[in-house]
């Protein structure tokens, strides 16, 4: 049983589930004079209240990076004005375009997002050949050379699963910062004829870490190393991995929490029915 106590549908405590198109903003984290996806929706939710918000968000992401599963949550003492399907529909409507609500719920009190989470999931999309989509540039890292599939996914089977310092795939961290994390799971799925889907879940991830193993991977797809090559990376110096890809490729997939810390309105399955029906292909362009 969690220390946190559990909420009713009378809590103060509200979680979002956002996605978000990254193009636009200069990343998640309020930063001064800039377009910011923490301060438009704080500005957002203060515009509904009437009174100043300020959101909690489970983890940042850079400049150009998106989000179909980014979590945040913040205090409000009006949600039994509306009920929480109202609300969502009110906040949803006040966001700009590249903003959208995918969930709403009410938290166990003294939800942290971020120190609460189990695990992260990114996913890194790349399109490979000759024929580029400009509708895809922003959604999708493009590189003209047929990759080596198989060898990029013998590649990912080599990385371990336990916790082991991944400081040579990340950028500058302060030295207080630990640099232990363990990788849970990775994936590697074809989409279509050109468009590779890359998948890593972990119970954390250092600065610019999986645009770094990305990196290292391609240059497993190209043939430049060996997939043992790839494994032995790890035990390079810091940043030794690199260099990182571009952020336009890379989202914020998912973040889990311990069961019953949030009440979602909506499962997690009607979600990902809807997302894969209805945006995929429009990510996927």
């Amino acid at each position: 049983m969690n220390s946190k106590s559990h909420s009713n549908f009378n809590s103060q405590r509200i979680a979002l589930s956002i996605e978000y198109d990254g193009s636009h903003f200069y990343g998640s984290q309020r930063q001064a004079n800039v377009r910011t996806i923490q301060q438009t929706m704080e500005d957002v939710l203060t515009g509904i209240f009437d009174t100043k918000l300020l959101i909690d968000f489970s983890g940042r992401t850079d400049t150009g990076v998106h989000a179909r599963g980014q979590v945040c949550a913040f205090d409000s003492d009006g949600i039994e004005r509306y009920g929480l399907e109202t609300f969502e529909r009110i906040i949803d409507r006040n966001l700009p375009e590249d903003i959208s609500l995918r969930n709403i719920g009410v938290a166990v009190e003294n939800f942290d997002p971020r120190r609460d989470a189990l695990s992260r999931k990114y996913r890194y999309y790349i399109q490979h050949g000759p024929r580029r989509s400009s509708l895809s540039r922003n959604r999708k890292y493009h590189v003209r050379q047929i990759l080596d599939v198989d060898s990029m996914k013998s590649a990912l089977k080599s990385l371990p699963n336990t916790e082991v310092d991944w400081s040579a795939f990340a950028g500058k961290t302060p030295i207080y910062y630990s640099t232990r994390r363990t990788l849970i799971s990775t994936s590697l799925r074809e989409i279509g004829s050109s468009t590779l889907e890359i998948s890593f879940e972990s119970d954390g991830f250092l600065p610019h870490q999986v645009r770094i193993m990305v990196g290292a991977l391609l240059r497993v797809g190209r043939l430049k190393i060996s997939p043992d090559t790839f494994h032995l990376l790890l035990l390079g110096g810091i940043g030794s991995a690199g260099p990182a890809v571009p952020p336009e490729g890379l989202e914020l997939a998912h973040v889990r929490y311990p069961a019953g810390f949030v009440d979602w309105v909506h499962s997690e399955e009607s979600i990902d029915n809807y997302i894969n029906n209805e945006h995929r292909s429009k990510i996927l362009v």
